[in-house]
């Protein structure tokens, strides 16, 4: 892959990222490979660890614009890796729960694996504890990490 389609994997991220702040989430899942696999290790409860295809990410979007919206973004970071189709991103985004109006600030760290101009794999790291914090779920944190259940039991490819 030439340095010119490397720099288009950022501006793949530049343009998930613009979409994530406008909240257009049809525009984010568009980022997304048809087939594409995205896993969170350290997903809150509710959320599966591992998802594969962009139908299934766009339905889990629209359902958690319900629960907060973004309003801007800060702390953004791009790092390139020795594969061209791989880079990290490390950004903070900044928003309110929709129920409640508090605001949050959640970081995030992306690895991101592009190809053809749209997102193929993601492994995303988030806070879910300051994500429960922000969105008031912490008794559901709670609870899950209790008994045990946490997200392991949510693998596979549910939305």
């Amino acid at each position: 892959m030439s340095h010119e389609q490397q720099r288009s994997a950022v501006e793949v991220f530049q343009r998930f990222l613009e979409a994530s702040v406008n909240n257009d989430w049809d525009a984010v899942a568009d980022s997304y490979a048809e087939d594409v696999v995205v896993e969170i290790p350290f997903a809150p409860p509710g959320v599966p660890v591992a998802t594969r295809g962009r139908e299934v990410l766009r339905a889990r979007f629209h359902g958690a614009a319900g629960i907060r919206r973004f309003t801007g973004s800060s702390d953004v970071v791009i790092t390139r890796s020795d594969d061209p189709e791989v880079i990290f991103a490390e950004y903070q985004l900044l928003g309110a729960a929709v129920a409640t109006g508090k605001a949050f600030a959640s970081r995030y760290v992306m690895r991101l694996t592009v190809r053809d101009g749209l997102i193929v794999h993601s492994r995303d790291y988030s806070n879910p504890i300051a994500t429960a914090v922000a969105l008031d779920r912490v008794p559901e944190l709670l609870a899950a990490l209790t008994n045990n259940q946490g997200s392991q039991g949510g693998q596979g490819d549910q939305g």
